[in-house]
């Protein structure tokens, strides 16, 4: 296989993704309103009608149904969170790069 050490690579980052469940506070950037209200002291303008018109998160906060909400299911969801993502994005790459190596795309 050509990209194995890449591939190995990911799901080793994916696998050691939940080691952020160990640090204090929240993550950087995953804020809803009121957070960044206490952050700035105001809410910026648009950013509430930006946050309605968003669609769902296809998994909110990692959570993955029919997963326990206790125990591992946190840490499993992280996991499969980071492994959707990375899949869908190398997916996508591999995509373009066809697409535009084939003259389909110009």
């Amino acid at each position: 296989m050509r990209y194995r050490r890449g591939w190995i690579a990911i799901a080793l980052l994916a696998i050691l993704s939940p080691l952020g469940l160990l640090a204090v506070g929240g993550a950087w950037g995953e804020w809803d309103l009121e957070t960044i209200q206490e952050k700035i002291g105001f809410r910026p303008r648009g950013m509430e009608k930006a946050v309605r018109q968003a669609p769902p998160a296809p998994a909110p906060d990692y959570e993955v149904p029919g997963l326990p909400e206790e125990g591992a299911g946190p840490v499993l969801g992280l996991v499969l969170s980071a492994l959707a993502g990375a899949a869908l994005t190398a997916g996508s790459a591999f995509l373009i790069v066809r697409l535009t190596r084939h003259g389909k795309i110009p």
